[in-house]
């Protein structure tokens, strides 16, 4: 049993919230992983199922735990939260956070821009874009599924270079091609995952799922970059900043 003797004075719900924090944060309950029931857990602390709860609903409300009705209590996933006060991309964003990310590269290749995405992107319908789709993980776990649309009239070079090396850095070789990422213009919806989107991501279908269109402009406000983005709901949140 854990020793919960080094806090004279505390709270003994406060005492167990440590442990079980620490538990997690040191990885002895792993990320997704279902912690002892609540009866198991009271025994190994030797107290009542009341306190230990007391405990646990502090460490869900912390956004450490998690509860699946009539299953158990779970240990939540690392969080994504985006500041969308600032242009960032993905991995600029989470190194920030000390997140380890990474992404498989699912689609590559020139295509005829569809309708939305000529729109965006000031061309004509059929023009060719570039595709370029990845499935982006946090650790080891998949959080977005990422469509980007690239015109290949600016950025043709690219179906030349090693996409896998190249994707995380996509605003540079922008920027290195005449055209530096400047503004951005993008619009949030809810959605429920579909059955390709809930195999992808490791959910289950009509799962939440925060879905991101933006375009990408230059300093000289030409537009470079429209995406489809879907998001993880359980593992990204916003956050905006607001001025009176």
């Amino acid at each position: 049993m854990d020793d919960l003797t080094k806090l004279d004075g505390v709270p003994l719900y406060v005492k167990i919230r440590q442990s079980l924090r620490e538990n997690i944060l040191k990885g002895s309950y792993k990320r997704g992983e279902k912690i002892p029931s609540e009866e198991e857990l009271a025994a190994q602390y030797g107290v009542s199922r009341m306190t230990l709860r007391h405990s646990i609903n502090d460490l869900i409300d912390e956004g450490l735990l998690y509860r699946r009705q009539g299953v158990g209590t779970f240990v939540a996933h690392h969080h994504l939260a985006r500041d969308h006060s600032r242009l960032t991309n993905f991995f600029e964003n989470s190194r920030m956070d000390g997140l380890q990310v990474s992404e498989k590269v699912l689609d590559f290749r020139q295509i005829p821009a569809k309708y939305q995405v000529a729109k965006a992107l000031n061309l004509k319908e059929a023009d060719p874009v570039i595709c370029i789709k990845t499935l982006r993980f946090i650790e080891t776990e998949p959080v977005t599924v990422h469509e980007a649309y690239i015109p290949m009239a600016l950025f043709g070079d690219l179906l030349n270079m090693d996409i896998e090396s190249q994707s995380q850095d996509l605003w540079g070789f922008y920027e290195r091609c005449g055209y530096k990422v400047k503004r951005g213009v993008q619009r949030l919806e809810a959605r429920q995952a579909d059955e390709d989107l809930a195999d992808l991501l490791s959910m289950q279908v009509g799962a939440p799922i925060l879905y991101k269109e933006r375009t990408l402009f230059s300093e000289d406000g030409t537009p470079i970059e429209f995406l489809y983005c879907f998001n993880r709901g359980d593992m990204y949140s916003i956050t905006v900043s607001l001025l009176r």
